[in-house]
C-alpha cells in the first residue's frame, strides 16, 4: 500500500478503477488533510478551543467587534453556525456579545482580554509548526503544488473560479 494514501482510500480508488496520478493526488489530500487536522485539534485542544472556535476567535479579533452575520459571512459558514461558536467562547471568557443600540434584536461579538491572550499565545504554537512543517519542502515544488491544488479547487467549486 502507498503511505500517501489511507488503505480506505486505496481501496476507493480500486473499486472505481482509478489509477491516474490526478486520482491518487486527491486521496493522498485527503490523508494529508486528516492528518493536519489532526495536528491542528491537538494543539488548539491544549488552550481548550476547538478549531471552529478559534476560527470565529480569529475572525472577530480581525474585525472587533463584529456582527454574527459578519462572521458567519467571513467564514463562509451560517449565522446558526456562528451563534453556537460564539456561545461557548463567551461562555469560556473568551467573548463578548454587545447589544447594538440601534437595533434591540442585533449583537456585536468582541474578542476579550482572555480571548486575545489565547490569541497571542497560539502565534508562536501554530507559527513554529508551520515552520517546522515546511522546512523540507522544495520551494521549485509549492508553485506546481498550488498551482494543482487551485485546479482541483476549481473543478470542485467553479463558483470560487470567479471570485
Amino acid at each position: 500500500m502507498d503511505h500517501l494514501i489511507a488503505t480506505k482510500h486505496e481501496l476507493l480508488l480500486d473499486h472505481a478503477e482509478q489509477r491516474s496520478e490526478g486520482a491518487r493526488l486527491v486521496m493522498a489530500v485527503l490523508r494529508t488533510a486528516a492528518l493536519l487536522d489532526r495536528e491542528c485539534g491537538a494543539r488548539l485542544a491544549q488552550f481548550d478551543v476547538s478549531e471552529a472556535r478559534f476560527a470565529v476567535l480569529l475572525a472577530a479579533a480581525a474585525h472587533d467587534p463584529a456582527t454574527p452575520a459578519a462572521l458567519a459571512e467571513r467564514l463562509d459558514i451560517t449565522r446558526a453556525a456562528v451563534t453556537g461558536l460564539v456561545d461557548g467562547l463567551v461562555g469560556q471568557g473568551f467573548a463578548i456579545r454587545a447589544a447594538v443600540p440601534e437595533d434591540r434584536r442585533s449583537f456585536t461579538v468582541a474578542v476579550t482580554p482572555a480571548g486575545r491572550a489565547v490569541l497571542d499565545a497560539l502565534r508562536p504554537v501554530y507559527g513554529g509548526w508551520l515552520t517546522q512543517l515546511t522546512a523540507t519542502l522544495d520551494p521549485a515544488s509549492v508553485g506546481p503544488a498550488l498551482t494543482a491544488l487551485g485546479e482541483i479547487q476549481r473543478a470542485l467549486d467553479p463558483e470560487s473560479a470567479r471570485g
